[in-house]
């Protein structure tokens, strides 16, 4: 009997043509692992910024909303330049710098206070809001 046709044995076929598809079908998978590698890495990356750029326009928009509760409660006292009043600088948490600026208009029955306020860092503007709020007799 021949070697090649004893039974229950099966040879495995070693031909040119198996190994090259064989290979090729490999390199396509290892293309499209890296591929798809590639494009999650930018997507996860992409998302990291996003939120961290959320998160410093949700601190900001706070800090504003403060500023202009201050303002609110005694505009004339930050209009004369306590704290957040007329370009006073005041270091925020996390490097944020809070600006306003405070213009009153002088009516008979009393003044109109205006307040622009600038929530910056890095000289860079993040957050801007405007408050105004009417005190009625002289306040000046």
């Amino acid at each position: 009997m021949a070697p090649h046709s004893t039974p229950g044995i099966t040879r495995l076929d070693t031909s040119p043509r198996r190994s090259t598809a064989f290979i090729i079908e490999v390199m396509v998978l290892l293309f499209f692992l890296v591929g798809s590698l590639a494009i999650f890495t930018q997507l996860f990356t992409s998302a990291m910024v996003t939120s961290t750029e959320a998160a410093k326009l949700s601190q900001a928009t706070a800090i504003a909303q403060n500023a202009a509760e201050e303002f609110s409660a005694d505009p004339v006292a930050i209009a004369k330049g306590k704290k957040v009043g007329a370009g006073v600088t005041i270091n925020g948490s996390d490097g944020f710098d809070v600006f306003c600026k405070v213009s009153t208009k002088k009516t008979e029955t009393g003044t109109l206070y205006k307040a622009h306020i600038t929530v910056s860092q890095d000289q860079t503007k993040i957050y801007q809001l405007n408050a105004q709020r009417y005190v009625e007799g002289d306040a000046q």
